[in-house]
This record gives structure tokens, C-alpha cells and sequence, in this order.
């Protein structure tokens, strides 16, 4: 398919954090964009007024004569727009697809895994560009210094966060890969661990370039040993000896100081206002990707210490002499369990309170020992209903099945389907000194954490 051809665009769900970043991109590149999608969000409403044409609703009517179709993974293949499409016999693409056509000519920095992958794009992109490489970036989530989750650079350079929940990675023309760790998710798509390994390793094998990998992750070390391949860079705190690179954690509590050594000599100290081992993993990982690319290290050291974490990660949205809340994207056991652990040995909260919303019906089904486990293990839990994600309402399982279960290990949960009771309940218990509130998972959970800010500031 030749690009030069293609002058209309229209998506379909460009509401989506991957969709939009796409769609502002090629807008910015001066195609004619349009798309649809239910739901307005700020994505959109930007987009709308940078003059690009929104419908509210899909409908076969949108499609008149473009010459590129995009959608994204969570719209029916059913759709009257991509039906519509079809019919017209214009050309129709994933959004991983199109992601990669789109930049195959960039020197990409494709960084996927199952944890860390937003973190680590956005550190890795603000190395580049504090060095002068004025990479472009596209982010699932919003960068807090760019408010943004996508940056269109001058130089050939392409910083991207390679989703792996759809096999859009494998899409890409990486010049660079990372992987930050492997975990069994996305098996609603995958169906087998064995697939969803497959395709990390064709993600790697498929790279031009150097692949760097979490050597710490089980999974990752075992793919990798079957893998004879010179362009592989491990990294990791244990396993020093088969490690390009090697760290050693000083502080994870109150920020980060870590050591990192290239084989046997000493790189350099580094130290960030970031918390929690999992957080040491991706700058790592970002500090060794900036390092290959030929930034000097003292210059990612001065870089490191001003650099803030993307929304929704760990992000405090409000703060008094009694009360944080705070507000995290994490949805899977093993996040979760990444964030209660670097809490637990944190003498700052006396009384931590967890607003959990599961994500989509598929993941909560799967890994539903996993979340029992899990959830059960923290002192004060809130759960509210299942954020579906466009999933069709499961009659077999829900957030009342899961709050049962976990009722049998910890009495103290409580499970709230409406928010009204739900925020009533935490602003009365936002009173008692020293108190945490998160708010987690990946759907709207934030919206509660907000309204909670706005009743405290105006009682």
C-alpha cells in the first residue's frame, strides 16, 4: 500500500488511548481525519477541535470516501463502519497494523511487557529528547510533562509503547526492542501461555537491532535461553554473572537510589523521587536503552532526577495533613501485588484503603484465584463493579462473586455498586490521620478518587 495515496482517514473508536495518539499524529502530518466513537473524552475533544470530524455514534453513513479505515481491537468486526468500508472496498487496518505502516521508516524504540511499558516509553522518550533527539513518542497513557500521549519529533527517531495485548508488537519495525517482563494476561486473546510467549519471541527475533530484556522475569530469562542471539542485552539484580547489565537496589522507599554496573566495572549511581522495586526495573530499563542509543551517563543521571512519572501511576491527585489519595493504573494480580508490597515496609500510611475496579469480565474470569489471593492480602479493600472495556456483561461472573470469595479469607472487604455510597463511605473515613486512599484499575475508578478531592476541598 502506497502512503502517498492515502489522504482521508477515518477511525473507528478513536476515543481509544492507542487510537487517539495515532489519529493526532497523522493529523499532524496533515491527513484528513475523522472518526467515531460512543463515548467523549478529552482524546476527543482535543482532536475536534484541532479540526477533526467526530461522530457520536458508529454508523454506516461516517464512511463516504476515505481512503483508510482504522480501527481498534475493541470494536465488533461486525461494525457498520468497517462493514461499510468492506462494501466500498477501502482499505481497512488494526490500529497495530496501521501504527506500523505508518512508521516502519523511523528508527523505532518498541518497548512492550505485561508491567512497566508506559513508565519505561515515557522515561526512555525523555532521555532521547532531553539529549537533543527530538524522538517522536506514542504512549498509552498521558505523559505529565507533555499532557499528551503522543509527541511528533523531528528526527528519525520513534519511541513506542509495542502493545502486546493483541499482537500489535509484532507490527512494528523495530530498530530497538525491550521487553520489561512477561506475565500470563491477555489470555481472553492468547487463549494458551504458549502463544502468548510465541509472540514475544517473534517480537524479539523480528528486531534490526538490540533487544534488551528483564533477565529477573522468570519467563523472560527461560524465552531468551532458547534463543542464540548476540543482539540480546540482559539486565537484572540477580544472575550477575550471565547480565550485560547489572543493578543493586540502595532505596525504594522514599525514591529511588540504585548502583548499575556493565559486567564487572561500575557505571554510575542514580536516584529519582520515584518509589517501589517495580519502578527500579523500568528506569533501569530505560536508563540502559538511553546508554545503546549513546547517551552519556551523566547526562541521563542529571536528566533522571527531574523526570515524573505518567498519569495514573502512582499519581497523587490530592494531599492534606491526614489524607492521600492517590490514583493507579495497575489491573493485574501481579501489579497490584508490586504496589502492596512496596507499601507494606512504608512507615508514612497507618491506614491504607484500596478502591479496586477489576477490568473486563474475560481477565477477572481467568486470573480470578489470582485477584482472590491477591485482594484478600490488603487490610481495607473497597471493590466495585466490573469495568466491562466494550466486553459483553457476563450473567456467570461479577464483582459480587469475586467480593464473596475474598470475604471468606478478609471479613473487612466491602463491595459498593453505587459511588454515591462508595464516596460517602471514604470521606468518612478520610478523617483518620495518616490514611492512603488508591483508587486502581484501568477503566473510570479515577473519577471517584476526583470527586472525593472536590467534597474534601469544598467541606
Amino acid at each position: 500500500m502506497n502512503n502517498k495515496k492515502i489522504k482521508k482517514i477515518h477511525f473507528v473508536g478513536i476515543g481509544g488511548i492507542g487510537m487517539s495518539s495515532l489519529a493526532q499524529f497523522l493529523l499532524n502530518k496533515n491527513y484528513q481525519i475523522s472518526g467515531s466513537d460512543v463515548s467523549k473524552n478529552s482524546f476527543t475533544k482535543k482532536l475536534k477541535k484541532e479540526g477533526c470530524k467526530i461522530f457520536e455514534e458508529h454508523n454506516e453513513n461516517n464512511i463516504t470516501n476515505q481512503d483508510l479505515i482504522i480501527y481498534s481491537s475493541a470494536i465488533d468486526k461486525k461494525n457498520p463502519e468497517i462493514l461499510e468500508g468492506k462494501r466500498n472496498k477501502i482499505k481497512i487496518m488494526s490500529r497495530g497494523e496501521a501504527l506500523g505502516f505508518f512508521t516502519k521508516k523511523n528508527k523505532n524504540i518498541s518497548i512492550s511487557g505485561c508491567h512497566g511499558k508506559s513508565t519505561t516509553t515515557s522515561m526512555t522518550h525523555f532521555f532521547l529528547n532531553k539529549a537533543g533527539f527530538d524522538s517522536t513518542l506514542f504512549l498509552g497513557a498521558v505523559d505529565s510533562r507533555l499532557k499528551s500521549n503522543v509527541y511528533l519529533g523531528n528526527s528519525k527517531f520513534c519511541v513506542i509503547e509495542a502493545d502486546e495485548s493483541d499482537n500489535s508488537l509484532n507490527h512494528l519495525n523495530s530498530f530497538i526492542s525491550i521487553v520489561t517482563n512477561i506475565d500470563y494476561d491477555h489470555l481472553d486473546y492468547y487463549k494458551t501461555k504458549k502463544n502468548l510467549i510465541a509472540t514475544f519471541k517473534k517480537f524479539i527475533i523480528t528486531t534490526r537491532g538490540k533487544c534488551i530484556i528483564n533477565n529477573d522475569c522468570k519467563i523472560t530469562s527461560k524465552l531468551v535461553r532458547n534463543i542464540n542471539s548476540k543482539k540480546i542485552i540482559k539486565f537484572g539484580q540477580f544472575n550477575i554473572e550471565s547480565n550485560d547489565y547489572s543493578f543493586k537496589i540502595l532505596e525504594s522507599l522514599n525514591g529511588s537510589k540504585f548502583e548499575i554496573s556493565k559486567g564487572q566495572h561500575f557505571l554510575a549511581s542514580f536516584a529519582s523521587k520515584l518509589i517501589g522495586e517495580y519502578n527500579i526495573y523500568n528506569s533501569v530499563c530505560s536508563i540502559i536503552t538511553a546508554l545503546e542509543v549513546g547517551i552519556e551517563i551523566e547526562e541521563i543521571k542529571k536528566s533522571f532526577k527531574t523526570y515524573k512519572a505518567p498519569l495514573r501511576r502512582f499519581e497523587t491527585i490530592f494531599r492534606s495533613n491526614s489524607l492521600t489519595i492517590v490514583d493507579d493504573y495497575a489491573h493485574h494480580p501481579n501489579a497490584i501485588r508490586a504496589i502492596r508490597k512496596s507499601l507494606e515496609v512504608s512507615p508514612q500510611y497507618k491506614n491504607i484503603f484500596l478502591v479496586f475496579q477489576p477490568h473486563r469480565f474475560s481477565r477477572t474470569k481467568i486470573l480470578f484465584k489470582d485477584f482472590v489471593k491477591e485482594l484478600s492480602l490488603w487490610e481495607n479493600i473497597y471493590l466495585v463493579d466490573i469495568y466491562s472495556a466494550f466486553e459483553k456483561t457476563s450473567i456467570i461472573l461479577d464483582s459480587m462473586l469475586l467480593y464473596k470469595e475474598i470475604k471468606k479469607i478478609n471479613n473487612k472487604i466491602k463491595y459498593f455498586s453505587n459511588d454515591e455510597l462508595l464516596i460517602e463511605k471514604i470521606v468518612s473515613e478520610s478523617t483518620k490521620k495518616d490514611s492512603l486512599i488508591i483508587t486502581m484499575g484501568a477503566g473510570n475508578i479515577r473519577n471517584v478518587g476526583s470527586t472525593i478531592k472536590k467534597r474534601i476541598a469544598n467541606s
